[in-house]
């Protein structure tokens, strides 16, 4: 599994199509299926199961972007990112993270497999077809290198988002598909350090 340095930082960028829902209260659980990957629920976030592309080639230090899909209650926009602090496999990640363990429960874990290293049923069988190369690759979170970003944040950042992006690839796109694709990019630790200090300011 990759275990970068600093000096080889990079990143990734890409759409997730499948997260759509950014509301959560503990005392009061929404009552919608709350989207489990990235899992930024509870601490450490974490990323497990969506682009294995992506999550086979990313180390320590290197980062995740987190896009809405364009057909939200949101404008498309970064809603997270983390720094990745471990890359390690799932039977790991269920021995060390109780709280990402998939159950009957909302919001769901986003570790796939059982104590056994079998397939989780819980997952109601989304995954299924690619649980064995799945199941190689859980990316944890830095805790002290993360965002989730809130709706306020976001519909204030969405504005100045493809403005933004076309500054950190240096193009000239009118649409924010058009910059990051289906298949999402990779950023240089320089494009890294734009975004996060963008998404912080």
């Amino acid at each position: 599994m990759p275990q970068q340095g600093l000096e080889s930082m990079e990143g990734r960028i890409y759409i997730s199509s499948a997260f759509t829902n950014l509301r959560y209260v503990k005392c009061k659980q929404n009552p919608g299926r709350l989207d489990n990957d990235p899992h930024f629920w509870n601490s450490p976030s974490s990323w497990g199961i969506c682009r294995t592309d992506f999550r086979r080639v990313l180390g320590q230090g290197d980062y995740i972007f987190f896009v809405l899909p364009k057909h939200t209650n949101f404008p498309q926009m970064i809603y997270g990112y983390f720094k990745i602090r471990e890359h390690i496999d799932h039977i790991t990640a269920y021995r060390r993270f109780p709280q990402k363990r998939m159950c009957n429960g909302n919001p769901n874990g986003n570790i796939i497999v059982n104590a056994d290293g079998s397939y989780n049923r819980f997952d109601d069988g989304a995954h299924r077809d690619r649980f064995d190369e799945i199941k190689k690759h859980y990316i944890v979170g830095d805790p002290k290198h993360f965002r989730f970003l809130n709706p306020a944040d976001i519909n204030r950042l969405a504005p100045s988002f493809l403005t933004t992006l076309n500054s950190v690839f240096k193009s000239n796109a009118t649409d924010i598909f058009e910059l990051i694709g289906r298949k999402g990019r990779v950023l240089s630790d320089t494009q890294v350090s734009k975004l996060v200090n963008w998404l912080n300011s």
